[in-house]
């Protein structure tokens, strides 16, 4: 057999959820470590595993998948996200730079992901097909939970491209530099099934969670992900009655069938905490983003802080957080559409009759979770800097000294900006409110590095919604309620309980993952697998501003935010009477997106104005494209690169 080598690089690319290795590089004084050695030691095969975790970046980067769906803007997207969330994107545009391609080399990795992905499988057949051919002197535990860890990322990032592209072709043996790369995509059905056959191996051979080490693949994860994948085969985008026939683009239809399989995978995550009591709620909404011991973790990513830059640490904190402004620079922004699906206290939205929303305090008695998630004008934030923890106010508001209402209605313009909008620095293309999700404020934030302590992947708040979806599909309407109300009943959330029946039954499923998981990239899959992103991402990226008319003694409030239409405002603004701020739409991609959007929610139809809001944060503005019968975008197109390479064997997805 011949003889190959590993880099050094390529095993000692470790995870930090390995607190101690041995130190083999001052025993090994080589550059290249050869495969006997590598496989058959149980330190250096956990090197080089440690390395395949790392297939899929966490979304903790500027240009994350929030900022493309409706839940957020990036206004330095220019290069990473606008051209996805404005419909432009191609087969050649989301190549990245160093590719040849337009796309910005470290922004939304999590999205094209597929020579990434194939890099990664690539290593990942190399390792099990050397064993499996080879065999290991590393002791049997060893060499069980390395397989069975490798079995499950394999697994995990075929996921991830069925996710984004539908069938992809199934590699399992390791090319080398003179085989001939002529493989072609798989149906879609193929796929899963060999994503789930891998899941059944990785499962036998992976210890129990309390034998595990914090952050490594155990059974458990495993039932999560097979929870996920089971999802995904059952939706509409891939279980498509209008299309029953399996392809590469979707899976053969069978309803009862393949939302069964789902509903028995969530189903065995759940019952995981509720019957094992492995897992359970977290009492605070932010304690599985802040601790790294939440009782609702199933599985995360954890950082280090200070770390080497090789290893699993965060920076560039100015570049995501908006609460902490670090020259003006921030990240994620989130829009007037996500503001608006926050429910009042009482369960009802603003739009609704007696819902309590007042014009005038459009962020009072709001779902607590919107406080933990969004920062509004006036509220509190606390940080930790190098004069130490204290508190301040988030200054997104804009000062007019000496000005009236009376003022603006008889033609007054509005300035960019004052220096009492501290945090709307750049305020014509922000929001005007501010992400708090994932801000720890204990935490020392610098321009170079920032606080969080984990990213996570799998938490039990998920997988409650899972199985309420799962239950819903299949007419189980007394469990799906008992799951959302499970979510909605956390100790510091404590919404009331959801009692709706059928189709306003489904709503308030869509709505409280829409909740519950925003800001946890989740939204941007859902819209797809749903099929319903041709209506959500076709509502524009909408800002708000918060604008104080000082005058004298007086001051008046001015908000220029999402609101429930009125008709007797005969379309014009509501602010203030004679105003031209108000739009009844606006254009992208030449064709004209309505600012008073009808809504259905339980059963009735609203309509929800944007049109006071601020609609031109961004060059282009968000547009869900439509290519003759097709909607490109609920897919993403096989790079341009990866298409030649191919030989002409791949089939591009529809739309491209």
């Amino acid at each position: 057999m011949k003889k190959r080598y590993l880099t050094i690089l390529s095993v000692m690319a470790a995870v930090t959820m390995v607190s101690c290795q041995d130190d083999f590089l001052d025993k090994q004084p080589l550059d290249k470590l050869s495969e006997e050695a590598v496989f058959n030691s149980a330190a250096l095969c956990e090197s080089y595993v440690n390395a395949l975790y790392n297939v899929l970046p966490d979304p903790f980067q500027e240009g994350n998948i929030g900022t493309i769906s409706d839940e957020g803007f990036f206004r330095y997207g220019g290069s990473s996200t606008r051209y996805i969330a404005d419909g432009s994107m191609t087969p050649s545009n989301v190549m990245y730079e160093e590719e040849g391609g337009q796309a910005h080399n470290t922004r939304t990795t999590t999205l094209n992901i597929w020579n990434r992905a194939y890099e990664w499988i690539y290593r990942m057949n190399y390792l099990l097909n050397y064993i499996n051919e080879n065999g290991t002197e590393m002791d049997d535990e060893s060499r069980d939970r390395l397989v069975g860890e490798v079995y499950f990322l394999r697994a995990w990032a075929y996921y991830n491209l069925i996710q984004r592209y539908a069938g992809v072709p199934i590699i399992t043996k390791t090319y080398g530099l003179d085989d001939e790369y002529n493989a072609k995509r798989d149906n879609f059905d193929d796929c899963v099934d060999f994503i789930l056959k891998d899941l059944e191996s990785a499962e036998k051979l992976l210890p129990e969670k309390e034998n595990c080490v914090l952050g490594r693949i155990n059974k458990d994860i495993v039932l999560a992900l097979r929870c996920r994948v089971t999802m995904l085969a059952a939706s509409p985008l891939f279980n498509d009655p209008e299309n029953p026939t399996g392809s590469i683009f979707r899976g053969q239809y069978d309803f009862n069938g393949k939302w069964e399989r789902a509903y028995k995978a969530a189903k065995a995550i759940v019952e995981r905490a509720d019957v094992d009591g492995a897992y359970s709620l977290d009492d605070t909404y932010d304690g599985f983003w802040k601790d790294v011991n939440s009782p609702e973790l199933i599985w995360a990513k954890y950082f280090i802080s200070n770390a080497d830059p090789d290893v699993n640490s965060t920076k560039k904190a100015q570049l995501y957080y908006s609460v902490v402004y670090f020259n003006g620079w921030t990240s994620f922004n989130p829009t007037q559409a996500m503001m608006l699906d926050y429910e009042m206290t009482n369960g009802k939205k603003i739009f609704e009759p007696d819902s309590g929303y007042d014009p005038d305090h459009p962020f009072e008695n709001r779902d607590p979770r919107f406080y933990y998630s969004c920062a509004a004008p006036f509220s509190k934030y606390c940080n930790t800097d190098n004069e130490g923890y204290h508190e301040n106010e988030l200054l997104l508001y804009l000062l007019y000294e000496n000005t009236t209402i009376d003022d603006f209605a008889a033609g007054k313009t509005e300035p960019a900006w004052t220096s009492r909008g501290t945090h709307l620095w750049h305020a014509t293309n922000t929001m005007g409110l501010e992400l708090n999700k994932w801000y720890i404020p204990e935490k020392p934030i610098t321009e170079s590095e920032v606080g969080n302590v984990l990213y996570p992947w799998f938490r039990l708040g998920e997988m409650y919604l899972n199985l309420a979806e799962c239950a819903y599909m299949l007419g189980y309407e007394d469990e799906c309620r008992t799951y959302i109300n499970k979510v909605r009943q956390r100790a510091d959330v404590m919404m009331p309980e959801v009692t709706e029946t059928g189709e306003a039954l489904w709503d308030r499923v869509v709505n409280e993952r829409r909740i519950e998981l925003a800001f946890e990239f989740i939204r941007y899959f859902d819209l797809r697998r749903w099929k319903t992103a041709e209506f959500y991402e076709n509502i524009p990226f909408a800002g708000m501003r918060t604008m104080i008319l000082k005058n004298g003694a007086q001051a008046d409030t001015v908000y220029r935010v999402v609101r429930p239409y009125d008709e007797s405002r005969n379309n014009t603004c509501y602010y203030w009477t004679n105003s031209k701020e108000r739009q009844d739409y606006i254009t992208a991609n030449g064709k004209d997106i309505e600012c008073v959007i009808t809504y259905k929610w339980l059963g009735k139809e609203y309509k929800v104005d944007y049109g006071d809001c601020c609609l031109t944060v961004s060059p282009t503005q968000k547009y869900f494209p439509k290519n003759g019968d097709v909607y490109p975008n609920y897919l993403m197109p096989i790079p341009a690169n990866e298409m030649a390479k191919a030989n002409g064997t791949l089939v591009q997805n529809p739309g491209y």
